[in-house]
């Protein structure tokens, strides 16, 4: 009978460390954090690196608050087994939540790729003078990113450097095309917001912090922040379009895909990139004419919306531009830059 009793407590515990363990042939994503320390920056900033994994680490959601929906991962689980791509990634709308791209990161990771986000800094409010070095620095920060993988003794092991792209979402776009090549011009920055004509995005939150362009330091936006190591350079609603040199954007020789969230007559001048188009060897531009700006953040929570109104805020956040649901415009926008990167980072 004592026999019988412990068959059954085996068989119990066996289902459920079954029905609790991850099945090995199911691609999940992993999240480790690492810091580097980037030049330009005063002190070291973290990384997140999301990357294929089918053992270990704790479950766990990143990024969920009462506005937006968090997403799963493994924290601290085992790399898997082999060599993967590495996808450089920058987001420029992360000022008050710094995992609002983690729905890109995960997908991006389960397809394959190893995810390298590092985050600048948060500006507060007041800090607008600080947010120009910004357009410089970020570049900056995704080269380091590269290198601090590349002599990682652990990671040395499961990249393959020879195939790395980077993909940028508005400010993380522009650093996506720098690195491609494209340079901004100084002259045409400084006019960014000149008139009521100002394109720029950033002109309100200046022009409350009394900052002039004209006036600031801006001669590093001069210079090249090119990385030859760069195969592919995908940038989604990228800023200052308008700034890059004419010369600059036609020497630039990889594939380069532009992804703009919304139609011509609803996108901010700010981020209308189709002018690009025409200026970059072989470009290829595409909209997704029922998205907003804000379908490049996370899915909200089903009371973001209202949240967001009752502190003030703008519930636009929560809302995108056609019948879709945002989950939907992130399958789409998954699928359209994970095709990109494979086509561009694969073996063949």
């Amino acid at each position: 009978m004592k026999f019988y009793y412990r068959l059954v407590i085996v068989v119990i515990l066996s289902f459920l460390f079954a029905a609790c363990a991850r099945p090995s042939s199911s691609p999940t994503a992993g999240l480790r954090t690492i810091e580097i320390a980037p030049p330009g920056r005063e002190t070291p900033i973290s990384v997140s690196l999301w990357y294929p994994t089918s053992e270990g680490g704790s479950p766990n959601e990143v990024g969920g608050n009462k506005v937006f929906k968090g997403v799963p991962v493994y924290q601290d689980a085992v790399i898997a087994a082999g060599e993967f791509p590495i996808v450089l990634l920058a987001h420029g709308g992360l000022r008050a939540a710094p995992h609002l791209s983690g729905w890109i990161a995960s997908h991006l990771a389960m397809r394959g790729f190893i995810v390298a986000q590092p985050h600048p800094p948060q500006l507060g409010p007041d800090e607008a003078q600080a947010a120009i070095a910004e357009a410089w620095l970020r570049p900056a920060d995704l080269s380091a990113t590269l290198q601090a993988l590349e002599s990682d003794p652990v990671l040395n092991g499961h990249i393959k450097k020879d195939r790395v792209g980077v993909v940028g979402f508005l400010l993380g776009g522009t650093s996506a095309l720098t690195l491609a090549g494209a340079e901004l011009d100084p002259e045409r920055y400084a006019k960014l917001c000149d008139g009521e004509a100002a394109i720029g995005m950033d002109c309100l939150w200046f022009s409350k912090n009394g900052v002039d362009l004209h006036e600031a330091d801006i001669n590093s936006l001069a210079h090249s922040n090119y990385n030859g190591k760069i195969k592919v350079a995908i940038a989604i609603d990228p800023e200052l379009s308008t700034v890059f040199t004419q010369a600059s954007l036609r020497n630039v020789s990889i594939p380069v895909a532009i992804i703009n969230l919304g139609q011509p007559e609803t996108l901010l001048p700010g981020l209308n990139a189709s002018s690009l188009e025409g200026l970059i060897p072989g470009v290829k531009y595409e909209t997704v004419p029922d998205a907003t700006q804000f379908s490049a953040f996370s899915e909200c929570t089903s009371k973001g919306a209202m949240i967001l109104q009752s502190e003030g805020d703008n519930e636009a956040i929560c809302a995108d531009g056609g019948e879709r649901s945002r989950a939907e415009i992130h399958q789409q926008l998954a699928e359209m830059i994970g095709n990109t990167l494979v086509q561009n980072l694969s073996n063949n």
